[in-house]
């Protein structure tokens, strides 16, 4: 795997499940565990077609949550004069 595509995938993780993601991501994956994903990242097993685009849609939908949220508290947060 290149660098770029081992940095996105580790970021990716990170951004989705904080820094113990390996396990979330592979179980968001359908995947069993998460030595798969520690395979992709050795290189000793390639990413499969589609994955990357599985990652764009947890991506997407987390970012709906954390707006939605973001919307939410700043009900609670008082207007500034």
């Amino acid at each position: 795997m290149s660098k770029s595509k081992k940095e996105m995938l580790i970021k990716s993780g990170i951004a989705l499940y904080g820094e113990r993601w390996q396990t979330e991501l592979a179980r968001s994956l359908g995947l069993s565990d998460g030595r798969r994903i520690r395979q992709w990242l050795s290189g000793d097993r390639p990413i499969p077609e589609g994955t990357w685009e599985d990652i764009e849609k947890l991506l997407a939908n987390k970012r709906i949550i954390l707006n939605e949220t973001l919307v939410a508290i700043k009900r609670y947060i008082p207007a500034q004069d």
